[in-house]
């Protein structure tokens, strides 16, 4: 009988040579080179980590919390691509311009901010600096990252400038190893391929990497026509935006709803000639931006942009698209690996698909969004932390991390497959009764009414009702991160009040622990509810954005 990996794998490029441990066998597949791949010897559980943004620092520092007794001859190794540790946070590396269709390694740009205060951003008691501004800017949220990762002593298990390039399974549902192929990058041309095995392997490489580029019919057309002062026409996806200052006395249109639409909108309107925002309906427009509301896109011709309404403009010459991410894992599916099938028009669902499947906008089945269910490996063989959007980062992936490390240190704690894709469709079904399609809204937290931080105590409540963990009778998620919208709207209005009015080292002054932040931000609220209600509304700040990263 031929094994089922082996099958697969005829179909993928014979490119390489593993190493299987457990016989004399060799199996085609990713480099030139015959090899063997390297473990540590003395190691009683290997596990490598993809990715040194919030989510691959917060599970790295929960394995590490473990006890060291449970945690003895563990070996974890984080590999992270870039120069430094903090995702997205992370600039682009000195004199680099983005040069499409080459993907940038980030979607930065130098005018990003936190669109939400940053004590509700920090993992757990560990809080930022004294004197950092309510939103701070990039370099102070890579900063914040830098210094957890000094603190809780991680940075000897970060191998930066490490891209893994191939991770495959070779295994069963029972057993098995991860054959993981890396790219070392020495600087300049000394580039050093490492393969080694490991037990587990954990992708923590977040999911703003692969631009979501939507069709239209005319858009050759209408990119070859000519607009009066402008060399060219483009459409770029916001991953390659960077400054407003290449928009001056444009038109432009900017397509979408989320995040980076709504800053490119504010950043774009005051040097534009004119701005179009065009979003889908039941989508907002940006506020507090001179922008025109356009509904969605129909169609372009060689001379204007076609709304579904039947409107039209001629005078747009730059579209840039705010159209979000696709769900894609290259190092996991073809023809890198055969793990992870991506295809946007795949009909398999969670109780369907025959291997780990991404629709690119849902990864399934997965347990808790974090373990894949694909009844080829073993539930803790393979996990992902991050997934989950419409959060606050570091404490939700810390969670994650915690649920993590203690099922690697003990598997049994995990329900029985079957129960574990019951609560899946479960879940996809309370999506579903709220009006939202679980394969379209991907994994966003919106299964309950504030399942963002339900989903966080509940990770951390299972743990305790197993007996991995002290029942202290507290809830992980604090009472004061459960911040109601009002309360959210009045603080970032009032900051805003309090930026204007050049009084922001006075509310800082000594304000250092996660305590005094906490009070700050009430004293704030309470500050601008009190102005407010003597107020006319043309006087107070624009409305309140908020759609986390």
């Amino acid at each position: 009988m031929v094994h089922f990996v082996q099958f697969i794998l005829s179909f993928l490029p014979p490119l390489a040579l593993w190493y299987r441990p457990d016989s004399i066998t060799w199996l085609s597949y990713t480099s030139p080179e015959p090899c063997h791949l390297t473990s540590s010897p003395n190691s009683t559980k290997s596990i490598a980590i993809v990715g040194a943004g919030s989510a691959g620092l917060g599970v790295l520092k929960a394995i590490l919390d473990l006890p060291l007794d449970i945690r003895s001859g563990w070996e974890v190794v984080l590999y992270e691509r870039r120069r430094d540790v903090g995702g997205l946070w992370l600039p682009d590396p000195p004199g680099y311009t983005p040069n499409p269709p080459e993907l940038p390694e980030t979607p930065w740009y130098p005018l990003l901010r936190t669109n939400t205060p940053h004590p509700t951003m920090t993992y757990p008691h560990f809080p930022f600096a004294g004197g950092t501004t309510l939103f701070p800017p990039a370099d102070a949220v890579q900063t914040y990252h830098a210094d957890f990762a000094v603190h809780n002593d991680l940075t000897p298990y970060v191998r930066l400038n490490h891209t893994v390039v191939s991770a495959q399974w070779y295994g069963d549902d029972a057993q098995g190893n991860w054959y993981v192929e890396v790219q070392a990058d020495g600087g300049g041309s000394d580039e050093v391929t490492l393969r080694r095995a490991f037990d587990h392997l954990i992708v923590a490489s977040g999911h703003n990497s692969y631009p979501y580029i939507p069709a239209w019919n005319g858009t050759e057309d209408w990119l070859a026509g000519i607009s009066p002062g402008v060399a060219c026409r483009e459409i770029l996806h916001s991953i390659y935006y960077r400054r407003p200052e290449r928009y001056a006395n444009r038109g432009v249109l900017i397509v979408g709803s989320g995040a980076s639409a709504f800053d490119i909108a504010v950043q774009v309107s005051p040097l534009a000639q004119v701005v179009y925002q065009s979003v889908k309906e039941g989508k907002k427009h940006a506020s507090g931006a001179a922008v025109v509301q356009k509904p969605a896109i129909s169609h372009f011709t060689r001379d204007s942009v076609v709304f579904v309404d039947g409107t039209a403009v001629t005078d747009v010459d730059a579209v840039i698209l705010g159209t979000g991410y696709e769900l894609r894992i290259p190092f996991l599916s073809a023809p890198h690996s055969s793990v992870l099938l991506a295809d946007a028009d795949t009909r398999a669902n969670s109780t369907t698909a025959g291997i780990l499947t991404s629709n690119l906008r849902y990864l399934f089945p997965l347990h808790r969004q974090i373990f894949s269910l694909a009844s080829n490996l073993p539930p803790t063989a393979l996990g992902f932390i991050g997934l989950p959007s419409l959060a606050s980062s570091c404490p939700l992936y810390l969670a994650q991390g915690i649920f993590v490390a203690h099922t690697l240190a003990n598997s049994s704690l995990l329900p029985t497959r079957e129960d574990m894709v019951r609560e899946l469709v479960a879940r996809e079904e309370r999506l579903r009764a709220r009006g939202y399609d679980p394969y379209r809204v991907g994994h966003k937290l919106l299964a309950s009414e504030n399942e963002t931080e339900d989903y966080q105590d509940e990770l951390i409540a299972y743990l305790k009702h197993r007996g991995a963990l002290p029942e202290n009778g507290k809830p992980y998620v604090d009472s004061w991160r459960r911040m109601e919208w009002g309360y959210a709207v009045f603080l970032y209005r009032g900051w805003r009040r309090i930026q204007a009015l050049d009084d922001e080292q006075r509310w800082l002054n000594g304000v250092e622990t996660e305590e005094q932040w906490v009070d700050m931000m009430d004293r704030i609220v309470n500050w601008e509810r009190k102005w407010e209600e003597g107020h006319s509304a043309e006087s107070i700040p624009i409305d309140f954005y908020v759609e986390t990263y």
